[in-house]
């Protein structure tokens, strides 16, 4: 392994806690971002599975996807193994490498499944995927491979490929070979897998008893199975371990199982998952201790229901004093996540738990306790289908009870419930692992995030905290396997990419005691001399008092005496007070930060240090404020480490630049009036008068009146002012600064005394006649730049009286203190010195004659109204009175009285009036109003009409609404905007005003508090009310039923369909998300009352930061109208995915493609990790402006270009979201040039001659083959004569003595084999040493009873109704196999071959019924039979194993041979016994076909050299037909022996030709042509019309047929299950026949004979 694939770093420290914290409760720090030392592996080969360290040298293994490896402590690769790939299939079954299997095999990943060191034997045991989950024994120093047995059954673990599926418990003896409790998934085959076992590991890793039961007998063994019945109820029924451990006197292990279980108030049931332990005694060999109990726990009404991870520790002793059990009882931390619905993608909810494991035992104790008193069932719904009572006996239970034969398994029906002790809302928790340490139980856990959180566990959870998170893998959850180093100071940590080495303390991290001691880590104390935070063992001397502080009250304090010093102050005494030093004997220095260092003097308790000198004071500037703060350190000369600091200031006082800022400093400030400046030391003033020490003593303005200043008028400013100091000789006088629109405008200005100053006369101005007042600083200064204090921010006011009145009313109506007047001569407003000196031409506010003239109305609203009155009409216009007498009562309206309105009148520019009512002659008019009085002067009349409106209604629109309210109505009519004031109620409630116009009125409903009913609809207009019998009905609100997805991305708008009630109703629906304080709403589209869709409303997450983690939004709802009750959905868990990322083409953005080239965007999060995996988006993709067929996968998306040329813009939308990768640029294909055209002409022309020269080739042949035809037809002749011949002389041979046919075989005879080991190879082939051959093994106590229950059982065999009933319901089982079928038939043959009668009456009625289900299912009659799919065919073909035994055995001359040839054999022929050999014989291969098609088929097409009238001619000698069954070849039965390798073959001896040449048409030809003839021409002067003759006569050969038929079926049942030794036996058949044509003729006789009862048999 090169350097490149590991890398490591050393931990460096990072600041991450502030302040002085609460260690059971306080705000998470930012996430620490910490190199570890990591190791990845190669990444091409796959994922990590699994982890375990070496408790003795602390080496790391490794568990990989085809790898295993061994790591160092440090992580540096020691030793690589490779385990995969390799060629597989899991439908091998046994694996390739034992026996050939037919299934395609495929190069195959090895997972690694299990990883566990056997430490007795110094190896490790890896177990993989590979060949149904058979082990490697590795040696733990290099590992090698010690063994890898592969051989039997019980080698093979599992069939299950994920990485967890299996969990191994080593149980270890001092004087005999351990065993392995092994608990496995079973993946729907319980039939190859025990879903928990026990297994030997033997000292010798090649033994042939690795792996074997522990005890295994016809009806016990140290394991369970799940009953195939299991599957009917549950299809997919699995047991998911999680964990296992031994502790006492048992074997643990955790399990995930489905059941099913009816919700409350329903009566169908649902799949859910329940959390379970599994306790088996171990030395329980029978599996009778089998106990399960469900677990789970519950915080706040929350079900945590689905296992995640777990891990057995210790109490530790202030865990235990919590729980209330010993420091050394084991407690079970469990992980769960939230629900029970779902396994593979569970809710990211989850709970940390923890279980006394003496509690569980306890309610085992009193659940056995009570079964054996015969309370209650068994309760194990998956091993036992139907409920078990429990058995009542006299015993004694104590805690290592292990169960007997009776109330096993057993299960708990009650949950125990763990302590749930922390939760995680977002970041699922995924593994976890625990330690004591220093009393203190912690807890570390992983998460789907990568991270990893620390938790003290001191009790229940408030007493729990979680003190420390850190990242540790890039990417992806942390896997269930995590371990401790052997010394415990570090945690190895793995995801599926990476495994991290990680500290369990981090304590270097913290920087300050504070920090160290308040984070909650009890590994952390404060090293004092080494001011640092460390373990208590790493710290020097940490045994002498207060070196080593671990309480909070133990840090160091320290106080100074001053505090503060001014920076003109040097080398002054400081006296440090010190509390929870250690001894100093050694010394210790004093240190301002990099300032300076000195000797510090320990006096007692106090250490005497002395400030910098002049030079090494720091310097303050004034943007930094007036003081400087350091750090005053002490320094331990022992260690050279600063052990303790306090802060500590210097302050500048001349930094301030007025009195005021100074002397209200906190340090020793005093201001200089004089000099005007701030000095630590007064007596540095010129005068004692001149210092000031308090604010009341400071030069300052006080607060003025406002000040009032017109422009361009010559005018002084007074202030009042208190201490203003006198300027002494050589001082400048007093000045005022005024800073007019960013002008600085200075005048001389006059101390009158210490409290005036007066600003000379002068005029001020400034720019724009939009400003009527303008406010100004104002500063005071005296000696040039010396500023008197204006604390109350006096400032002047320039005004303008001119600027904006333009009228007399806007002018009069100004403040009076600004003097301003009407100037009638220049009709314009101003200062009464700037009017002509005529008073009649001055008007002012306060003048008798302040009265405005010519008032002017400009505009009135509304112009329209009804004639009952109450319309407010508001007039607007100049002059129109400055008091409201002045109009109280002189305003008409259309010549009615408008009665103002005082809260409506705006002095000089609006008045407001109510109208009274009209009489009904009265239709329009002008307004006229009077001013004070009705002189003309002071009257107006508007330029508009004022009408007087009827008002009416016609419909409302909708008529009906949520009792919500929130609909919108529109109601409609004529002249409905007239007046001011618009009310509708719908009933008794209001219907808030929206708008109108004069056709329309529309309004929004308010919530009904009369519920659902009809109600009347009023219409009010100001003192109107129009009459119309309008009625609106309020119906129920809507709900919401379900949404659908109940998941989006985080930019929204995806589309979400959504059922409901009443839905129609609402007219503006909006879904809406709250997240982070920021809501975000989206419109939705009803389609009719129940249903709508809505675009998912976007989550309040930054782009350029959004977490690669789901969110949910604090609030998610609806906004329908006025409905509260759906704007937050309490039953949705509506969830947000991080939005796609996609990646640009490349650097320049530009990606070149051929046309019909697919366009590839790559990225990720394309698909949301949605549970279930049915998450889709929908994409658009636009090449320039045209789309493109989009295909998504997780990290790539595919594009069909659109048929396009030349460079387009690529653009990819989805939900809310656009992105551009770039350009895309698609090439035109190029038209071929001169040269290609050339090239494709040439090759055309040599294609043409080529073609041609064929064809010339052809015909040669051809004219070749047909000579070669003739010459084979002559050749055909000559042997078909030779052929007839020579069996006419073998048959004439056959006319012998019987005795002379006898002593021509060998004394051994034809091999067959004894009765038992035919029986046996027929009824169980491939089993040597099957039970039914041996004694009843069962222990003594359980002997009497077995033999008993196995009486009883043979009398239900007897009895014909049990037995048909009990095969019927076994076959209508869906899990019973094709094997099962087998071994069911042949064990009942066996137990019924000595009752044949019995046997027969029960076989016709299977067979009846099977004939009856084959008509049923139409199928074709030749299909019955033939593949032995049932009870019935299988015993059929027991049947006839068992009579025809006889048939078979030469010497008992009592076979077929004996029927058809005996006669022959001691008789001389005479044309009578020939003709009824040769009828029986001709007819019975007639007539079932016996001969194989495939030999005409063979010569009629495939050979070219045989004529069609060659062909024709045998078709009709033997009239085959198109029956399927003639094209399968015929089978001899073989046996074969997987230990020795030998085929043992029935009826003849098994001949080895090695001689004969695969495709040697000719040698194949003879023998077929030879067997043909021979069954088929002449023999001893018959010839084929003879043969047709008798068939003609109607001899059918029944009896023949109905002796063969069985045999035959049962040959192609075999075949059909046997396709390998198919071939062997046609091959070895066309061996013997090519063999016997070679014969002299005195063998011929035993060859004939045997290779004709062979065909028989064989077809």
């Amino acid at each position: 392994m090169s350097p490149a694939m590991w890398k490591w770093t050393c931990l460096i420290s990072h600041l991450l806690l502030s302040a002085t914290v609460s260690p059971l409760g306080r705000q998470q720090p930012p996430l620490p971002k910490r190199p570890f030392i990591t190791f990845t592996g190669d990444q091409a080969e796959g994922n990590f599975n699994h982890l375990v360290v070496d408790e003795r040298t602390g080496h790391i293994y490794l568990g990989a996807v085809n790898r295993i490896y061994k790591l160092s402590s440090d992580l540096k690769v020691l030793v690589t193994h490779q385990t995969g790939p390799d060629e597989d299939n899991p439908k091998c079954y046994p694996p390739r490498i034992v026996q050939t299997c037919n299934e395609p095999l495929t190069p195959t990943n090895n997972i690694n499944k299990m990883l566990l060191i056997d430490y007795k034997e110094n190896r490790l045991i890896a177990c993989g995927s590979l060949y149904q989950g058979i082990c490697k024994l590795l040696r733990l120093d290099d590992l090698f491979k010690l063994g890898e047995p592969f051989h039997k059954k019980e080698h093979y673990l599992s069939g299950v490929n994920e990485s967890g599926s299996v969990f191994g418990v080593i149980v270890s003896y001092s004087n005999m070979d351990d065993k392995l409790f092994i608990a496995t998934a079973v993946d729907g085959k319980p039939e190859y897998f025990p879903t928990i076992s026990s297994r030997k590991l033997t000292k010798n890793s090649e033994a042939d008893g690795m792996f074997a039961y522990v005890f295994h007998d016809e009806f016990v063994a140290s394991m369970i199975k799940i009953p195939s019945d299991t599957f009917t109820i549950i299809p997919d029924f699995d047991i998911y371990y999680i964990y296992g451990f031994s502790s006492g006197n048992f074997v643990y292990f955790l399990t995930l199982q489905p059941e099913m279980i009816s919700p409350p108030g329903s009566t169908t049931k649902e799949q859910v998952y329940t959390s379970k332990l599994v306790r088996l005694c171990k030395e329980d060999t029978a599996f009778n201790s089998y106990v399960e109990v469900p677990i789970g726990c519950e915080k706040n009404g929350v079900e945590y229901r689905l296992l995640q991870a777990a891990y057995l520790s210790k109490a530790g002793a202030i865990l235990a004093r919590s729980l209330g059990v010993g420091p050394e009882d084991d407690i079970l931390f469990t992980v769960f996540s939230k629900g029970q619905k779902r396994k593979m993608k569970s809710l990211d909810e989850s709970a940390l738990c923890i279980f006394v494991l003496k509690k569980i035992n306890d309610r085992i104790k009193d659940r056995l306790q009570s079964c054996y008193r015969g309370e209650g069932t068994l309760d194990l719904a998956w091993l036992k289908v139907k409920d078990i009572p429990c058995s009542s006996a006299l015993l004694t239970i104590d805690d290592n009870f292990c169960g007997l034969d009776m109330n096993a398994p057993l299960g708990v029906s009650s949950m125990v419930r763990g302590l749930p002790i922390f939760t995680e809302d977002g970041d699922r928790m995924t593994s976890v692992i625990a330690y004591v340490y220093k009393n203190h139980s912690l807890a570390f856990v992983g998460t789907k995030s990568g991270k990893l959180k620390k938790i003290r566990v001191d009790g229940t959870t408030k007493n729990t905290l979680e003190y420390e998170i850190v990242q540790v893998v890039d990417t992806g959850p942390v896997l269930r396997d995590m371990a401790f180093s052997v010394d415990h100071e570090h945690l190895y940590i793995m995801s599926e990419k990476q495994l991290t080495r990680v500290p369990v303390e981090s304590c270097s991290q913290y920087e300050t005691c504070s920090e160290c001691l308040g984070s909650g880590d009890p590994h952390c104390g404060w090293c004092v001399l080494h001011n640092t935070c460390t373990r208590k063992e790493r710290c020097e001397r940490s045994s002498e008092p207060r070196r080593f502080a671990s309480e909070m009250k133990q840090c160091v304090r320290l106080t100074v005496h001053p505090n503060n010093i001014s920076v003109s102050q040097y080398n002054v005494l400081l006296v440090l007070e010190t509390y929870n030093v250690p001894e100093l004997s050694a010394g210790v220095n004093c240190t301002f930060e990099d300032l300076s260092e000195m000797d510090g003097l320990v006096v007692g308790s106090q250490i005497q240090c002395i400030s910098p000198a002049a030079k090494e004071v720091p310097q303050i500037i004034t943007e930094n404020g007036d003081h400087h703060i350091v750090q005053l350190q002490l320094k331990s000369k022992e260690t050279g480490m600063t052990f303790a600091s306090t802060s500590f200031v210097f302050y500048n006082c001349s930094v301030h630049n007025s009195c005021l800022s100074c002397v209200e400093s906190p340090y020793r400030c005093h201001w200089c009036k004089y000099r005007h400046v701030c000095t630590h030391d007064p007596s540095s003033c010129s005068f004692q008068e001149g210092r000031v020490k308090l604010p009341e003593d400071c030069p300052q303005l006080l607060q003025a009146e406002k000040i009032l200043v017109p422009v361009e008028v010559i005018k002084p400013i007074t202030l009042k002012a208190k201490n203003l100091p006198q300027p002494q000789s050589g001082q400048r006088g007093y000045e005022c600064i005024l800073n007019i629109q960013g002008n600085e405008q200075r005048v001389p200005a006059l101390r009158f005394n210490s409290s005036s100053v007066q600003c000379q006369n002068t005029s001020y101005s400034y720019e724009g006649m939009e400003i009527n007042s303008l406010p100004v600083e104002l500063t005071v200064v005296w000696n040039g730049n010396f500023n008197i204090d204006n604390p109350a921010q006096n400032k002047v006011h320039l005004y303008k009286c001119g600027a904006m009145r333009d009228s007399c009313g806007l002018c009069l109506k100004a403040d009076p203190d600004f003097e301003c007047g009407w100037c009638e001569g220049q009709n314009q407003c101003t200062l009464k010195q700037h009017c002509p000196a005529q008073e009649s031409q001055w008007l002012e506010l306060s003048s008798t004659k302040g009265k405005c003239t010519n008032p002017k109305i400009t505009d009135i609203n509304p112009v329209t109204g009804p004639r009952e009155g109450g319309t407010k009409v508001t007039i607007r216009g100049e002059n129109l009175g400055l008091e409201f007498r002045d109009i109280a009562s002189h305003v008409k309206v259309a010549g009615v009285e408008c009665k103002p309105l005082v809260e409506g009148y705006i002095p000089a520019e609006q008045i407001v009036c109510e109208m009274g009512e009209a009489k009904p002659s009265q239709h329009a008019g002008f307004v006229e109003i009077c001013v004070a009085e009705c002189k003309p002067e002071f009257m107006a009349r508007s330029s508009q009409l004022y009408y007087f409106m009827t008002l009416t209604l016609s419909d409302l629109k909708p008529k009906r609404g949520p009792v919500s309210g929130g609909t919108q109505v529109t109601i409609t009519g004529n002249n409905l905007n007239a007046g001011s004031n618009v009310i509708v109620t719908f009933g008794r409630q209001p219907c808030l005003f929206y708008r109108r116009s004069t056709k329309h009125i529309v309004c929004n409903t308010t919530a009904s508090d009369e519920g659902f009913e009809k109600v009347k609809v009023s219409v009010r207009v100001d003192k109107a009310k129009i009459h119309q019998e309008l009625q609106y009905e309020y119906v129920e609100d809507p709900t919401i039923l379900r949404i659908e997805p109940e998941w989006s991305i985080f930019s929204g708008n995806t589309p979400i369909a959504v059922w409901g009630t009443h839905l129609d109703l609402i007219q503006n629906p909006q879904i809406r998300a709250k997240h982070g304080g920021k809501e975000h709403v989206n419109n939705c589209e009803v389609q009719n009352s129940t249903e709508m869709t809505c675009q998912a409303p976007a989550l309040a997450v930054d782009p350029n930061h959004q977490s690669e983690l789901a969110e949910r939004p604090e609030e998610f709802g609806f906004i329908l109208d006025n409905v509260q009750s759906l704007l937050i959905l309490n039953k949705t868990n509506f969830t947000y995915y991080p939005n796609p990322v996609f990646e640009v083409f490349n650097p320049s953005g530009i990606l070149e493609l051929k046309p019909g080239s697919p366009i590839i965007l790559k990225g990720k999060n394309l698909i949301p990790p949605v549970a279930g995996g049915n998450a889709k988006l929908n994409y658009t993709v636009l090449v320039g402006e045209k789309p493109c067929v989009v295909t998504v996968s997780d990290v790539q998306l595919l594009c069909e270009s659109p048929n396009l040329i030349g460079r387009h813009k690529v653009m990819a939308r989805v939900g809310g979201m656009e992105f551009s990768p770039g350009m895309v640029y698609i090439s035109p294909d190029s038209p071929l040039s001169l040269p290609a055209i050339v090239s494709i002409a040439v090759a055309g022309g040599l294609l043409i001659i080529f073609i041609v020269a064929v064809l010339i080739a052809y015909k040669r042949k051809s004219r070749e083959s047909d000579l070669t035809l003739k010459r084979l037809q002559m050749q055909m002749d000559n042997l078909e004569s030779r052929v007839a011949l020579e069996c006419k002389e073998a048959f004439a041979e056959l006319q012998t003595d019987i005795h002379e046919l006898t002593s021509d075989l060998d004394g051994a005879g034809i091999p067959f084999l004894d009765y038992r080991t035919y029986t046996m190879r027929v009824l169980f082939p491939g089993i040597e040493d099957h039970p039914v051959l041996r004694d009843l093994e069962v222990p003594g106590y359980r002997q009497e009873r077995v033999e008993k229950g196995l009486k009883l059982f043979a009398q239900l065999i007897n009895n014909k109704v049990f037995l048909l009933s009990f095969i019927r319901t076994l076959e209508s089982q869906r899990s019973f196999s094709m094997r099962d079928r087998g071994n069911v038939a042949s064990l009942i043959m066996t137990v019924l071959q000595s009752k044949l009668e019995y046997a027969t009456d029960v076989l016709k009625q299977l067979l009846a019924d099977l004939i009856d289900k084959n008509l049923e299912s139409k199928n074709h009659p030749k299909l019955l039979l033939r593949r032995t799919e049932s009870v019935a065919e299988k015993m059929l073909t027991n049947w006839f194993t068992f009579l025809l035994y006889k048939f078979l055995k030469v010497r008992e001359a009592a076979g077929l041979a004996e029927q058809l040839f005996f006669p022959l054999f001691v008789n001389k022929p005479t044309e009578e016994n020939i003709e009824s050999f040769g009828t029986k014989f001709l007819s019975c291969l007639h007539s079932q076909k016996l001969v194989d098609r495939q030999v005409t088929a063979y010569n009629a097409v495939n050979n070219s050299t045989v004529s069609r009238t060659s062909a024709s001619k045998y078709e009709n000698m033997i009239r085959y037909t198109g029956s399927p069954d003639s094209l399968r070849s015929r089978t001899p039965m073989i046996t074969p022996d997987l230990e020795s390798g030998v085929k043992m073959w029935h009826l003849v001896k098994n001949h080895e030709h090695g001689d004969q040449k695969e495709g040697d048409r000719g040698s194949k030809m003879v023998s077929e042509i030879y067997l043909t003839r021979l069954l088929a021409t002449k023999v001893y002067g018959w010839d084929g019309e003879k043969g047709e003759e008798w068939a003609s006569r109607g001899y059918s050969g029944t009896s023949c047929r109905q002796d063969i038929r069985v045999c035959s079926e049962d040959a192609k049942g075999e075949i059909n299950r046997r396709k390998v030794e198919q071939e062997e036996c046609k091959e070895f058949r066309e061996q013997s026949q090519e063999r016997d044509m070679r014969r002299p003729n005195g063998e011929k006789r035993e060859v004939i004979t045997s290779r004709v009862l062979l065909l028989v048999c064989l077809d």
